[in-house]
């Protein structure tokens, strides 16, 4: 073999491999790496420890809504077209009371819920003037009230001097009343504190007095057709004491309806006036609305 050709044989055994080798690797394609995940595991359990235990907020109940002696009522008739409407409302038990904007400051007639006062002074001045309350006495008080008798509610309160009746109504509980028209019992100008402040006197006062438990029995036993209004929004069953008073008068064109009852603890008054046209059904409905919404707020 020649010089020149042992050469060429050295040199390709040299240059082959190398050609080998760079097909090779010109021919592969590396995989690229998988990307790194974040371990968790460490991280939460050094928050975990970092925070101390897990515990759970406890349920707080929302607070309870504002009672009516805290925030008053609507009532479904507060904007009737052509009716004058007051109540007040007291929590005997602790001498809280609410009412309408109107309740200390407009007046309406008493009509037949100033009876109550009536038969009560009447044995209140009996027991002053050391005078016996005959049967008749007593049958007249109880058709007074049970019944709403007017001529026998006149009978009483003449017997003991007429207006003074009202005047005593000052001396003895404390509400001073005027009338409208001398003489007249029914035109004794309230406002609807001043009816809740009566009934409540009566029951109070009544008891004091000869034979006054039977007015306070006499209360809770009026005549159903009487007892409208207030008592037909309470549960069945509750013991009320109730004296409503009612006239339809031509001269205004207007009824008034006043509904005066106490049960349990509470004493409450609606007064109204309204358009003779709608009856007296209207002036019942207006007082069992009126009693069952300030009922739906009681705490």
């Amino acid at each position: 073999m020649s010089i020149r050709a042992f050469t060429l044989a050295v040199v390709l055994v040299v240059v082959m491999p190398a050609l080998a080798v760079t097909a090779v690797v010109r021919g592969w394609v590396p995989r690229p790496a998988a990307a790194a995940v974040p371990s968790t595991t460490a991280t939460t359990t050094a928050a975990t420890i970092a925070a101390g235990p897990t515990t759970t907020a406890p349920t707080t109940a929302p607070p309870p809504a504002p009672d009516v002696f805290d925030a008053g009522a609507a009532t479904t008739h507060d904007h009737d077209d052509g009716l004058w409407l007051s109540w007040s409302l007291v929590d005997t038990a602790d001498g809280r009371t609410v009412g309408s904007a109107n309740s200390t400051t407009e007046r309406t007639n008493a009509e037949s819920s100033m009876k109550a006062w009536i038969t009560t002074d009447y044995l209140r001045v009996a027991g002053e003037r050391g005078r016996t309350v005959r049967a008749s006495d007593r049958a007249t008080i109880d058709a007074a009230i049970r019944k709403s008798d007017d001529q026998a509610a006149e009978r009483l309160y003449r017997s003991i001097g007429a207006d003074q009746v009202l005047r005593d109504l000052k001396t003895v509980c404390g509400v001073a009343v005027s009338t409208a028209r001398r003489g007249y019992w029914s035109y004794a100008q309230i406002t609807a504190t001043d009816a809740t402040n009566i009934l409540d006197c009566v029951l109070d006062k009544a008891p004091t007095y000869p034979g006054g438990d039977e007015i306070v029995t006499d209360l809770r036993s009026v005549a159903p057709d009487n007892a409208f209004g207030i008592p037909q929004a309470l549960p069945t069953g509750t013991a009320v004491a109730v004296k409503n008073g009612w006239t339809a008068h031509s001269a205004t064109g207007k009824w008034n309806v006043d509904c005066v009852a106490s049960w349990d603890h509470y004493a409450l008054a609606v007064l109204t006036r309204y358009p003779i046209g709608r009856q007296l059904d209207y002036g019942a409905t207006v007082c069992r609305d009126v009693t069952t919404a300030l009922l739906a707020r009681l705490g």
